[in-house]
């Protein structure tokens, strides 16, 4: 059981419809929930706007630490309704599906499936290295997820292996939109939401870019790299210094695959998902 004193109590009912069963984890902007779902029965997974610095009050509010951070928590929250939003235009089973948006507690909440399982990361820790079909296999579906993203005209912006569950029957759903933006919108490092360092591409360390698939890509390359190896890659700002990732222990087509994926420079990674899931599935060559 986690406890966290700003959590919201279990028992706690929201929108007179929801019963909070115990807390999942946090994020930098929210803290997710088990709920009940008192009308259909079944559990769901409720995420509330909470960001750092936010305080809970005696009546379950959610309240600014301070006065200076009022407005950034305003401007904070219209993103996390926008995160509801990105979601719900995506229909694909390796996605989270969302089902529900409100306001209550002086903030707001989006519900989703509740995924019975483990995301990538602490899958990982508990099997190790996992071998290159297997890895592949979930690659794979990786990859059919963010090409519904894609389709839909976003770039996810933030996969890494928190943020893949793996379901308890073996199927794989990309999720946590934090970091989500339009295609070929500007961006900016000091703005952005969310910088993964081990799983972030060079770009998004400039001090403006745009957004672009390549992204992704070069992310789900470095998921590929730590099923194959049990670690995280190096960053990209250390392997633009010169410091090479460490590949000696992954077999050749594997690596072959994650070089071009990661590859520092973006026109040189694979141009979409489609030519990716080629290459790991023996229909490209490298």
């Amino acid at each position: 059981m986690i406890v966290i004193e700003y959590y919201l109590k279990e028992s706690t009912i929201l929108k007179k419809r929801y019963r909070v069963v115990e807390p999942l984890g946090k994020g930098g902007f929210g803290l997710t929930y088990k709920c009940m779902d008192l009308h259909r029965g079944e559990f769901a997974a409720i995420k509330e706007f909470f960001p750092r610095g936010s305080e809970r009050g005696d009546a379950l509010e959610v309240i600014p630490g301070s006065a200076d951070l009022r407005e950034a928590y305003y401007d904070k929250l219209s993103s996390f309704s926008e995160e509801f939003r990105i979601i719900s235009t995506i229909s694909d089973i390796h996605v989270v599906k969302v089902l529900d948006f409100f306001t209550e507690n002086n903030t707001a909440y989006y519900v989703m499936e509740f995924i019975s399982g483990m995301n990538l990361k602490d899958y990982g820790k508990h099997n190790g290295r996992l071998d290159q079909k297997r890895s592949f296999e979930i690659i794979d579906d990786i990859l059919k997820g963010v090409a519904s993203i894609h389709e839909s005209g976003y770039i996810h912006g933030d996969l890494k292996p928190t943020n893949v569950m793996l379901t308890d029957d073996g199927k794989i759903k990309v999720m946590d939109f934090g970091a989500a933006c339009l295609k070929d919108t500007f961006y900016s490092y000091e703005a952005s939401k969310v910088v993964s360092m081990s799983y972030a591409c060079p770009e998004k360390f400039f001090a403006s870019s745009t957004p672009e698939l390549s992204w992704d890509i070069y992310s789900v390359g470095g998921i590929l790299y730590f099923l194959l190896s049990g670690i995280d890659p190096i960053p990209a700002t250390d392997r633009v210094r010169g410091i090479p990732l460490e590949l000696s222990m992954i077999s050749r087509k594997p690596k072959a695959i994650i070089e071009k994926s990661m590859a520092l420079v973006a026109t040189r990674r694979f141009r979409d998902t489609a030519h990716f899931r080629k290459a790991i599935n023996g229909r490209l060559f490298l």
